[in-house]
Order: structure tokens, then sequence, then C-alpha cells
């Protein structure tokens, strides 16, 4: 029960900034089409995670469904699971703003198996995780149990935030809200 009232009173939190975001004026974000992102997953056989203290990570290491979920399973890491479409404006902006972080790139190939998973061409994958708009973030542990999922944008911090949060198991112990006034003070 307390496992579940932290992580509802995150998703409050963020679903607030998520609606603001989403109901800004299309100016903000300009009213051309998203170009369209290549976030396909590495080639087989490349899903070792870069080593962030020799250089900043140049990608996030991107996996297929299939092969991450037995990846995380094998390594022991969480997983941090990205529906998204070409299409999605605001996928762009993720990739683009919160994805080319050096933090976040390095974060994720360190401590997360990140699976990208384009609803366009995964459609029934994207039914099956119960996806109702793009983007949305999944947060799995390494065995595949839901920890909470986190749709739309989010920026480069508060994504930090959350993922330092998952990683460390911290939203057993505690609300969100408690974990950044603890990191905070």
């Amino acid at each position: 029960m307390k496992k579940e009232n932290i992580l509802v009173g995150i998703l409050v939190v963020l679903a607030l900034g998520g609606i603001y975001l989403y109901n800004r004026p299309a100016a903000d974000l300009g009213t051309q089409q998203a170009p369209r992102v290549n976030i396909e997953p590495p080639a087989a056989g490349n899903s070792t995670p870069q080593n962030s203290s020799m250089s900043p990570p140049q990608n996030i290491s991107w996996n297929d469904y299939t092969p991450g979920m037995t990846l995380a399973r094998k390594e022991g890491k969480s997983i941090f699971l990205y529906f998204h479409a070409a299409w999605c404006g605001y996928c762009s902006k993720l990739k683009k703003e919160t994805f080319t972080d050096d933090r976040i790139k390095a974060y994720l190939n360190d401590h997360f198996i990140s699976i990208g998973v384009d609803t366009d061409k995964r459609e029934k994958l994207a039914r099956q995780w119960e996806v109702r708009g793009l983007p949305t973030l999944w947060f799995l542990e390494a065995d595949g149990t839901k920890i909470n999922n986190l749709p739309g944008f989010v920026n480069a911090d508060q994504l930090l935030s959350i993922l330092k949060y998952i990683h460390t198991q911290s939203y057993k112990t505690m609300n969100f809200q408690e974990y950044v006034q603890q990191e905070s003070s």
C-alpha cells in the first residue's frame, strides 16, 4: 500500500507537468511536422553499455524488446522501456533534449537496460503495455516486474532524478517527494 501511495504521488506530479506541456500552444514547439527520428536498437550483439568514465557516451544503448528483457534478467539491471513513434512531436523533443544529455546517456547505459519500442511497428506490444499516449516511459525491475510508468515529455534533470530513484530502489522505502528532498539536503 505504501509503495502504491509513493508511486501515485510521483505520477500525479509528473502527470500535471505532462498535461501542462501537452496543452501548451503549438507555437511553443513549432507547427511543422516533427522530423523523423531514428532510434532503432543497435545491431545484434551491440548491447553492452558504454563506459562513462572514459568519455561521454555517444548514444544510449537501445535494445529490442525481447533481447533487452532477456539481457536485463541476465545482468540483473532495471529496465527503461521507451514507447515512441516517428510522428510524435514530444518523442522527438525527448530524443533531442533529454536523451542527448550526457548524464542521461551515462546513467542509462551504466544502470539500466534501455529498450525502445516503435509503436507503429509494434502495435500489439504497445497495446499489451496499455500505452495510451506517446511518449510513454516504463520502469521495470530486472525480472520484468512493473514499477511504474510515466506518460509524456520529461526534461533531463527530472528524468535523472527518476532514474536514480528507481535504480537505488528508493521507491520501496519513500515517496518521490521525500527522495528529492533527501537528495537536495
